[in-house]
């Protein structure tokens, strides 16, 4: 168990400081913030498949996925799908997962809103790294599923990712602001 806790605030601590190195340095350079990325997300995929943190395994084993191809060589900007047709997609998606709170449960509630935040997560960093969103829609979605994340997480006692979700909104709000005083090169 301690072994876990060490490997999960290792992912933890590395992720916030790569995400910081991304939403607040404006010369950023792609493979070091992808290889942080990849490193981040396999120690926080094992810790969560050890917790049984399935939606948090999904995002880390899906950006696990994704910095590891970009790191290797593979184009993602040659995606068709465009930004318009994103947004609109994932606003009748959320709201669908916000409606269904008149119907369920609060724990099967928060279980959905986690999964929409497993989405939100892996679709806005696919199409980040694929050049189809801008930093500022990027940071954006990235708060809305940090924050959703957040009761399942607790539930599951998954305090790392807990602790990196609270931290990730915080520093996306730092940096959608930070985009609206001055030009970010990542836009």
């Amino acid at each position: 168990m301690m072994l876990m806790l060490i490997v999960g605030w290792f992912g933890t601590i590395l992720y916030l400081a790569n995400h910081a190195y991304i939403s607040l340095v404006k010369q950023w350079r792609p493979k070091i913030y992808f290889l942080g990325n990849l490193i981040a997300a396999t120690s926080l995929t094992v810790q969560s498949v050890y917790l049984s943190s399935w939606q948090a395994a999904a995002i880390n084993g899906f950006w696990m996925l994704i910095s590891a191809l970009l790191l290797s060589g593979v184009k993602m900007d040659s995606i068709k799908i465009n930004a318009k047709s994103y947004f609109a997609f994932s606003g009748i998606l959320l709201a669908s997962v916000l409606s269904s709170f008149l119907f369920i449960e609060l724990t099967q509630f928060y279980d959905i809103l986690a999964w929409s935040a497993a989405y939100f997560f892996c679709s806005s960093y696919f199409l980040f790294s694929a050049k189809r969103i801008s930093s500022r829609a990027y940071l954006a979605v990235n708060v809305y599923a940090a924050l959703v994340l957040l009761p399942q997480l607790w539930l599951e006692a998954n305090y790392p990712v807990f602790s990196l979700e609270v931290t990730w909104a915080l520093v996306s709000m730092i940096g959608i602001v930070k985009s609206y005083q001055e030009v970010h090169l990542i836009d």
